[in-house]
């Protein structure tokens, strides 16, 4: 069994994909949230009342998907338009978030349930609305970021690279 070089770990972190991999990753995720957003879509289009089907929360989950893959085929150089999608990735996440803490319909187990199930249900709906809001207050960050960013220019692509 060798031992590792001194200072040199595994390199497992280090290791980035190389440009033409990532950029076609990057569609292939892309594609697949498009993919989703247009299945969502679909499947909206007979619903009567559209904002209460469940297909609805596949429309923002797609876009992060979408956004998602975006980020990883655009260059590390194209500062201010991969704030604007990261901005508008964690948005989307967020949506999805909001959607299932604020949405139509509340618990879909009803009837007669022990104290403890009821309690149980009412805490973790409670825990899931703190963190929609949460994913709200990240978003919101993103967008602050993206302003800063759009406006700074040199200065802030300074400050964002690590």
């Amino acid at each position: 069994m060798k031992k590792a070089a001194k200072g040199k770990g595994n390199g497992v972190a280090k290791k980035r994909l190389r440009p033409g991999l990532r950029i076609a990753i990057g569609i292939a995720v892309c594609a697949m949230g498009l993919g989703v957003v247009a299945l969502g879509v679909h499947e909206l289009g007979p619903k009567a009342d559209k904002f209460a089907a469940g297909e609805f929360a596949a429309l923002p989950v797609g876009m992060t998907f979408a956004f998602v893959g975006a980020l990883l085929a655009l260059p590390r150089s194209v500062v201010r338009t991969r704030a604007l999608i990261g901005a508008l990735m964690i948005s989307a996440l967020a949506l999805t978030a909001d959607w299932i803490a604020f949405g139509p319909g509340g618990p879909s187990i009803t009837g007669n349930l022990g104290r403890a199930l009821q309690t149980s249900l009412m805490i973790s709906r409670i825990l899931f609305r703190v963190a929609a809001v949460l994913a709200d207050l990240m978003a919101l960050w993103a967008w602050v970021r993206f302003f800063l960013v759009f406006r700074g220019g040199a200065a802030a692509r300074a400050r964002s690279s690590p």
